[in-house]
């Protein structure tokens, strides 16, 4: 996981209740986040356009590079996502079909990488 965590964190809980409206809203726009930092960053590539924005992370005492603030981004979406699948009606599928493929792994699943 490129999410960072703060000494101290691992064992705190938040919850958050957001209605469907707003989840997508905010997914919505943490996929357009992350498309044009991406897009920005090319693999570090072109580093006349991502200097400014490392510059702007290290200069604002971010833990996070660039590329690390665009992989975390990424696990947030993928967080978010599967928070949004899970509260939903489950629905099973038709015996003859197998279970649609999915992003979001169970703790096990995440210990074992």
């Amino acid at each position: 996981m490129s999410l960072i965590s703060q000494p101290g964190s691992d064992y705190q809980l938040a919850q958050l209740t957001l209605d469907a409206g707003n989840a997508r809203d905010i997914m919505l726009l943490l996929l357009d986040v992350h498309a044009v930092l991406d897009h920005l960053y090319l693999d570090g590539t072109r580093p006349q356009i991502t200097a400014p924005a490392e510059d702007y992370l290290r200069e604002s005492a971010s833990p996070y590079t660039l590329r690390a603030l665009i992989s975390a981004l990424d696990d947030v979406i993928t967080m978010l996502t599967c928070a949004i699948r899970d509260a939903g009606p489950s629905s099973s599928p038709a015996a003859d079909q197998p279970p649609p493929a999915t992003l979001c792994h169970s703790d096990n699943e995440a210990e074992a990488r």
